[in-house]
């Protein structure tokens, strides 16, 4: 006997605003969601933590940088690791309304490869070796949470140049130069990324890059558009916005979690990089 899968269908109707057809949000993945397929596009993105993620036929093992595209009723669900809250898997999903989406794109210059990237009947897998989908997807999340002014326009831009991103990455060919490049900078980005919380330097990140810090100055700036410090400061307020937003930890806890011990110092660069005081950012989405 044949036993049937459960699977829900989950309805956009149930999470789009009226006045824009794109829905993000940052999920915990648990094993209490059911496998499900939904009349919306999802794009999702693995932040945190480590599973397996269950899509048509095929289980995937997954990790932090895994990225799908999942279209119209493909059924897919994620399970973390372990069951231990002290080992989350966090997903960030940006989920889309196509009927509204692609006309949007059609009528964009150049947008009619964007558009067919979405109509792909199958869904595909990505990798975010260099933390630039995950920056894109921080962004997605702040526009849709704080509703700042313009917050629609931005939000609408942030899709666009993660589908450019995603459309780049299944069409451009790796060059020889763009390979070493991006062999050189893994290791750094990597460190960057999972050990913001602890002090990281220049000649560190360097030998790993099996460079000069010199040569490898260059062309961390070429591969990012910022220096070293800015990117190191960049990727710790990223994750001080996001503790500002999903805890009620202390300021002074959250800015020594990113690693800074100084809360003077941390309240100022904060200020710089967002406009807003930790203070201010905080009870502008509450």
């Amino acid at each position: 006997m044949v036993i049937q899968r459960s699977i829900e269908v989950y309805k956009g109707e149930s999470l789009f605003r009226p006045e824009v057809p794109i829905f993000v949000n940052r999920a915990v993945e648990t094993f209490d969601v059911i496998e499900h397929r939904h009349d919306f596009l999802e794009i999702t993105y693995v932040a945190e933590g480590a599973g397996t993620h269950y899509i048509g036929d095929s289980a995937l093992h997954v990790h932090q940088g895994d990225i799908f595209l999942i279209p119209i009723g493909v059924s897919h669900v994620f399970r973390p690791a372990a069951a231990s809250p002290a080992r989350p898997l966090i997903v960030y999903n940006c989920v889309m309304a196509l009927e509204s989406v692609l006309p949007l794109l059609q009528h964009f210059p150049g947008g009619d490869a964007l558009a067919s990237l979405l109509e792909q009947p199958v869904w595909r897998q990505y990798r975010d070796d260099h933390g630039d989908v995950r920056r894109l997807f921080l962004k997605l999340y702040d526009e849709y949470a704080t509703m700042r002014p313009g917050w629609i326009t931005g939000l609408h831009l942030a899709v666009l140049e993660l589908l450019l991103h995603l459309h780049r990455d299944q069409e451009e060919p790796a060059s020889s130069s763009r390979s070493i490049a991006s062999t050189d900078m893994e290791a750094a980005l990597y460190l960057i990324h999972t050990r913001f919380d602890s002090p990281i330097t220049l000649r560190e990140a360097a030998d790993l890059a099996s460079l000069g810090e010199r040569q490898f100055h260059r062309k961390f700036k070429e591969r990012t558009g910022m220096t070293f410090i800015d990117y190191v400061q960049s990727v710790r307020i990223d994750e001080a916005c996001r503790l500002l937003r999903t805890t009620e930890r202390k300021i002074a806890d959250i800015a020594s979690a990113v690693g800074y011990q100084d809360i003077g110092y941390f309240n100022k660069l904060f200020r710089t990089k967002t406009g807003l005081s930790p203070r201010e950012y905080r009870q502008r989405i509450e």
